[in-house]
């Protein structure tokens, strides 16, 4: 009998402690905490902002934990610029111009998915690890953004973007629904696909995978590839969040904060585990956060710090949960 309790609470125990659970958990606790702190952090019209804001990074992290899932220490590193990029390029390309929308997206999400394509040919035909193979990508793009804008603002958002991206639907503004679309495609991507059941066999040990037909070279670079287009992307729909562009960095913030959301969200980083339901909420959960504790003044440094501890504090949950498991 007293086994039998034990293995109910260990069981208990193990569910609380799901990547998913426990980083939708810590999203309530943040909102209950930050409306005794500030009244009105909780009212249904300050969530629905802190998500707009927490949406774009969800989109971002979404490509991030593709690249991680897909293990061989993947991570990428030129998403913040490619954020930036897909601003710059879609603003420079639109021009304020509803009938240049298209077009500007087409090449956005186009000459975002080479750069992926490159950094997979390097990592996979070069043997260049990922970290300095988009490194070095990262500044490559930051220059082009440079050169396009020559330290001044270029075009801007069209109408129709700017409808499609802050426009509400039932009060609703649109940027949710289109990262809850993408949400779910990455999802089926990951899960009801061939492509996701490669990958995570891909990530789990790369010579099973080859063996087992696996096609590892088109895989990684593929990957990659996704990975930089959904960083182009969300730059386009940043660029109709703010209308404009005047800072080339402007996307710098979200090159670590994809893969903090990622490992907060339980993928871990040796590859081939994990998803983006956890990666979904932890994009939210770190806004949250942050919100809270600009809310209470809290310098960057402090920020910076509890953040860190957060990351560390879910990471040792996250191996007791494994345990639990065994």
């Amino acid at each position: 009998m007293k086994n039998n309790c034990s293995a109910g609470i260990q069981q208990r125990l193990a569910w609380f402690l799901e990547p998913t659970v426990l980083v939708f958990s810590l999203c309530l606790v943040l909102l209950a905490i930050g409306q005794v702190v500030s009244p009105g952090f909780a009212a249904p019209r300050q969530i629905i902002n802190m998500l707009v804001v927490a949406s774009f990074l969800g989109i971002v992290a979404a490509g991030q934990s593709l690249v991680v899932i897909g293990g061989k220490n993947g991570i990428d590193l030129s998403v913040g610029n490619l954020v930036t990029f897909g601003a710059i390029v879609g603003g420079a390309m639109m021009r304020q111009q509803d009938q240049r929308l298209v077009l500007a997206l087409v090449t956005v999400l186009v000459l975002s998915f080479l750069v992926g394509l490159l950094n997979g040919t390097g990592v996979v035909f070069f043997g260049i690890p990922p970290l300095v193979m988009t490194l070095g990508m990262g500044i490559i793009v930051a220059a082009t953004n440079r050169f396009i804008t020559g330290g001044v603002p270029v075009g801007g958002a069209s109408p129709l973007l700017r409808s499609l991206v802050v426009g509400r639907l039932g009060g609703v503004p649109g940027i949710l629904f289109w990262w809850v679309l993408i949400a779910v495609l990455v999802l089926v991507l990951l899960h009801n696909s061939r492509y996701g059941m490669n990958l995570y066999a891909l990530g789990s040990n790369e010579t099973a995978a080859r063996l087992s037909g696996v096609p590892v070279v088109p895989m990684r670079i593929i990957t990659f590839g996704i990975c930089s287009l959904l960083a182009g992307l969300a730059g386009f729909l940043y660029l109709g969040y703010l209308g404009s562009v005047y800072n080339i960095t402007l996307g710098d913030k979200y090159t670590l904060a994809s893969v903090v959301a990622v490992v907060v969200g339980g993928t871990a980083l040796t590859g081939g585990t994990g998803g983006y339901r956890g990666v979904f909420f932890g994009a939210i959960m770190l806004q949250l956060l942050e919100s809270l504790l600009i809310t209470l003044r809290m310098e960057q440094f402090g920020r910076n710090i509890t953040f860190g501890v957060v990351l560390l504090l879910l990471i040792f949950m996250y191996g007791r949960d494994k345990k639990l498991r065994m």
